[in-house]
């Protein structure tokens, strides 16, 4: 893809992002235990805070005084110093466990989109957006609304006790944190616009890695490495200059913040210098912006991670909100499914409206599509209907659209050419469609698929977990593995999308004897039918052309078109 694509598609993002829906509720659950948590320690750390600053001046007073007096106001400021210490160690657990908590119910809604989407995103983009768009999340969360919580009840708090020793001294502390804030506000847009434009490109980074390494194969073979380099270091260059221009604002944010208590340190010695207030005063305004000093300091950082939030939340919230646009009623009844009966009506393809379908058990279909890409939108669609479009696909007295994932994989095996198996053992892989299945019954479908013997020569059998997508089966054996997975238990409807490609002629071979005694209806999207079936019915796009291998196959005829209202 070349970088003008790269862009446009960075531009289309920004325009859907505009309208920003909700982010979910931070304050749900249990979660509104921790803030109130964190709430009750800010207030806590806020009074540790003053009463050490004042037990600061009540110990200068003591000069002279027995030194039991003095010990006892000594151990107080311990027991306030030791407070301090409690109460911000308390605040960043929870802290961290609320940041982590809320980023865990993200992280499961973005994948979970990933995964149900019909519009799937890149890999790339998928992880970008688990990584670097939740980090952003979860530092606002545990890294920014804790210390924000814990901060106006330690300035308030700091000016209120400053004030009760002198006006001029809660005065030259209060001014330099005023135009601290004005600061922050003026730089927080900055912030925001370079924090959105650095996501932005490290997802466009994140999908060029991830689509360069699938491709990798074909690059290498093609003499294309150095080229592709090349325009990954394009892609680098720009996060480095995003990533710099943000440093800068960021920069900014942290030196502003560094400056306003180290002002109000410099006010109150100059007040105390011209004799306007008392030595024990200055020391104890001393000791009380030393321990704001470094809450203020992270106000900077705060508003840092606020931007990068705002940034990701602009990708993170269309996805998490998105409803897939479903039917309140199915187009027709159900029932006249039941009985292994297959009906699909109201399935679009490419624009075009597919005619309908009705099978009875031991049919068998072949679909035709006018381009190589209706296969896969068609047998998607089928196997997880509900997720693009209003088309209606009756199993068994059941229309899917309408019923919970247990029914539904009940009722329909899929095997996709070229999937990936997903992480976990080859006993789990085989009954990942049927986990009420004994295992017996896994082992029966291996052998079905003639995989038992090379799963037995496996150090660990059955046991034996699989990785990076089905290692160390190769991918005919995965396709095997797949179709296993898709036959066990005979589900009423099974649906094979090109997998004869993988599986090889003796995989073929198999396949034909599976399907020659199988009960329920077959939809495949097969180049090479007369390899598995002797007969079958047509199911084709309305714009696709009959082809010359369809018109003079044996026994090939029209699908029977669902004539039901």
């Amino acid at each position: 893809m070349s970088q003008t694509s790269w862009d446009r598609s960075d531009d289309a993002e920004q325009q859907e992002a505009t309208v920003v829906p909700p982010m979910p509720a931070l304050l749900r659950g249990h979660r509104r235990v921790l803030m109130m948590l964190l709430v009750a320690t800010a207030f806590a750390h806020a009074a540790c805070a003053v009463g050490a600053g004042l037990l600061v001046g009540v110990l200068l007073g003591d000069v002279g005084q027995p030194a039991r007096e003095v010990l006892a106001d000594l151990g107080v400021l311990a027991l306030t110093v030791a407070g301090l210490g409690v109460t911000r160690y308390i605040e960043r657990v929870v802290a961290e466990r609320l940041g982590q908590d809320y980023v865990q119910q993200l992280r499961r809604g973005l994948v979970s989109h990933a995964m149900t989407s019909a519009k799937a995103p890149s890999l790339g983009i998928t992880i970008a957006r688990s990584t670097n768009d939740l980090a952003s999340v979860r530092n606002w969360v545990s890294l920014g609304i804790a210390p924000l919580v814990a901060l106006g009840p330690l300035v308030i708090g700091s000016v209120a006790a400053l004030a009760t020793l002198g006006w001029q001294l809660a005065a030259v502390v209060a001014v330099p944190l005023l135009v601290l804030a004005i600061v922050l506000g003026v730089i927080s847009g900055p912030a925001f616009e370079r924090a959105r434009d650095l996501r932005r490109r490290r997802g466009s980074l994140a999908a060029r890695v991830a689509d360069t390494v699938t491709a990798a194969p074909g690059i290498a073979a093609a003499g294309g490495v150095e080229r592709e380099l090349r325009a990954l270091d394009t892609s680098s260059s720009r996060v480095v200059d995003a990533a710099v221009r943000r440093a800068g604002t960021a920069g900014l944010l942290r030196a502003a913040a560094l400056v306003a208590p180290v002002a109000g340190s410099a006010g109150a010695a100059t007040l105390g210098a011209f004799g306007i207030v008392p030595a024990a005063s200055v020391a104890v305004a001393l000791t009380i912006v030393g321990i704001i000093a470094g809450p203020v300091g992270d106000a900077g950082r705060i508003v840092e991670y606020r931007q990068n939030h705002k940034a990701a939340r602009r990708i993170i919230a269309p996805l998490l909100a998105e409803r897939v646009e479903a039917r309140s009623e199915p187009l027709f009844d159900p029932g006249v499914s039941r009985g292994g009966r297959i009906v699909v009506r109201g399935l679009s393809v490419d624009g075009h409206e597919m005619p309908g379908l009705l099978a009875e058990p031991g049919d068998r279909i072949l679909f035709r599509g006018a381009a190589p890409q209706h296969a896969r939108e068609v047998f998607t669609t089928l196997a997880v209907p509900g997720r693009e479009g209003f088309a209606s696909v009756c199993v068994d007295g059941k229309d899917l659209a309408h019923t919970g994932p247990k029914n539904r994989r009940r009722r329909v095996g899929y095997a996709p050419v070229g999937a990936r198996i997903e992480r976990g053992t080859i006993a789990r892989a085989v009954r990942y469609r049927r986990p009420d299945l004994s295992e017996a019954d896994g082992s029966a479908a291996l052998a079905a698929v003639g995989l038992a013997e090379r799963v037995a020569r496996l150090d660990e059998g059955e046991r034996t977990s699989l990785r990076r997508g089905g290692e160390p089966l190769t991918r005919q054996e995965v396709a095997r593995l797949w179709v296993a997975r898709a036959t066990i238990g005979e589900p009423a409807l099974l649906l094979l999308e090109h997998i004869d490609d993988d599986l090889g002629p003796a995989g073929r071979e198999m396949l034909r004897r599976v399907l020659a005694d199988y009960p329920g209806v077959v939809v495949m999207a097969s180049d090479r039918p007369e390899e598995l079936l002797d007969e079958w019915q047509e199911w084709a796009v309305p714009t696709a052309e009959p082809t010359r291998d369809a018109e003079s196959a044996p026994g090939t005829k029209p699908a029977p078109v669902a004539a039901i209202s």
